[in-house]
């Protein structure tokens, strides 16, 4: 006579397949995500130790550091913004970078573009945010958006305002370009004594490797690469993400250098 228990048996047999199937799902998910989880906490490590060396090497220009600029540009897309709408994208990017109030707008505009710009004067920093118009075609303009901020912060606050600038661009699916670069002026003139003793020694604390360098109009460019730096740029198809700027102002027997990571972006 057949029984119920029997029929109930290769019920149970399969349920408790079911279950050490599942359980055995979950042990391998909570392996992969502790995986993750290290990963994750290894990468954290390693960028704060990047962080660490970057922020070594531009602590040669503290003292002297004249400003520490960090700026940035990318493009949105093609598309009509209304005025509104423009003021409301800056204030949302002001917000990201930690400015909440106490700014202002402004209007401009030339033959073929126009921007809306916010400005916020702090008391340690400038920072400037703009979405500038490019009016080839007026019915759809191309987008740009722009961030500058101009301060005298310490090094590891700066280094992480452009971490921050980068994120930023990365939040709202820009692909951004962007620069640290610091500025410093020493009493002599570095160029004919320490030129040599400077540049390598900037380029070591970063562990960058020297690319070229060039000595132009009494200007001296030298070109490094570091590993520490994601970003870079390409001179005759090698890496660069360095760049050092010195210049020698006889009247005042100065000299004046300036570091960018990847590229000094303003003139010299």
């Amino acid at each position: 006579m057949y029984k119920f228990e029997n029929a109930v048996n290769p019920i149970k047999k399969g349920l408790g397949a079911f279950f050490v199937t599942k359980k055995i799902k979950i042990s391998v998910l909570m392996v992969v995500w502790s995986i993750v989880a290290i990963q994750i906490y290894v990468n954290y490590q390693e960028k704060l130790q990047k962080e660490s060396r970057i922020v070594t090497a531009f602590s040669v220009a503290q003292d002297t550091a004249q400003e520490e600029i960090i700026s940035g540009y990318g493009y949105f897309g093609t598309m009509k913004l209304s005025e509104a709408t423009k003021e409301k994208m800056l204030e949302n990017l002001a917000y990201k970078l930690g400015i909440t109030d106490g700014y202002t707008f402004q209007d401009g505009n030339g033959e073929e573009f126009e921007k809306k710009v916010l400005i916020k004067e702090g008391k340690h920093a400038v920072t400037t945010l703009q979405v500038i118009s490019i009016l080839g075609n007026p019915s759809e303009p191309e987008q740009y958006i722009v961030m500058e901020i101009r301060t005298k912060e310490k090094i590891e606050d700066v280094v992480s305002l452009y971490q921050k600038m980068k994120r930023t661009y990365e939040e709202i699916g820009v692909d951004g370009k962007v620069t640290l670069e610091v500025a410093m002026e020493k009493e002599g003139n570095l160029q004919t004594t320490d030129r040599e003793t400077l540049t390598n020694h900037i380029l070591d604390l970063i562990q960058a490797k020297k690319v070229d360098s060039i000595m132009k109009n009494e200007i001296v460019t030298v070109y490094g690469y570091t590993k520490l730096e994601d970003s870079y740029l390409e001179l005759n198809g090698k890496k660069i993400n360095v760049q050092i700027v010195m210049s020698y102002d006889e009247d005042r027997d100065k000299t004046y250098v300036k570091i960018g990571v990847p590229i000094v972006n303003t003139s010299y």
